[in-house]
């Protein structure tokens, strides 16, 4: 079986993405599956560069998991990427740890697709704002999947969105995510 390692990124998930904890509770059921909570596991954001490593050398399939935040990942995933995806590791002439493994981005979106365009409020598609994750997987010969991304998942109380809608929008993205697991794991 393949091994799959979720590098999951969410300050507060417990309190704040009905999205996101639907979907972690969907993969966290899954067989081969590894959930690696950036924020439990480094509250103080001191990144343990070895442990990680270790973690994606031992995995066939990558999955970045977070809500997109500014147009882009939260902090502490960036700060994950400059510290493990070192010279020697991930690029440069030595760097092929990663080489042939599957990369995929899985991110829940507060606001519609519609305003994800260049004539939409947010003047840029999200794959165009997801094209410096697309990049780190080709400079690290990692294979770029097509990212599973989900909008409309904020949910605040008599102001955008109702909860129970933004959980049957993360059932289904969750659903998407497991079949694309499936998938790659034969």
């Amino acid at each position: 079986m393949k091994k799959t390692l979720v590098i999951f990124a969410h300050p507060d998930v417990e309190h704040g993405s009905i999205a996101n904890r639907i979907i972690l509770s969907h993969l966290s059921k899954m067989a081969g599956v590894e959930i690696r909570d950036l924020h439990k596991m480094y509250p103080d954001f001191k990144i343990d560069r070895q442990k990680e490593q270790k973690a994606l050398l031992g995995a066939d399939l990558i999955i970045f998991q977070f809500p997109f935040y500014w147009y882009s990942t939260p902090g502490i995933l960036k700060q994950w990427q400059d510290e493990v995806l070192t010279y020697g590791f991930a690029y440069g002439s030595a760097g092929n740890k990663l080489d042939c493994k599957e990369f995929v981005v899985s991110t829940t979106i507060g606001g519609p697709a519609e305003s994800y365009c260049s004539e939409g409020f947010n003047n840029f598609t999200v794959d165009e704002l997801l094209k410096p994750l697309e990049q780190m997987a080709n400079l690290a010969g990692m294979k770029f999947n097509r990212p599973i991304i989900s909008h409309n998942m904020i949910y605040i109380p008599d102001v955008y969105n109702k909860a129970d809608e933004v959980a049957a929008r993360a059932e289904e993205h969750a659903k998407k995510l497991v079949a694309f697991i499936e998938e790659k794991s034969c």
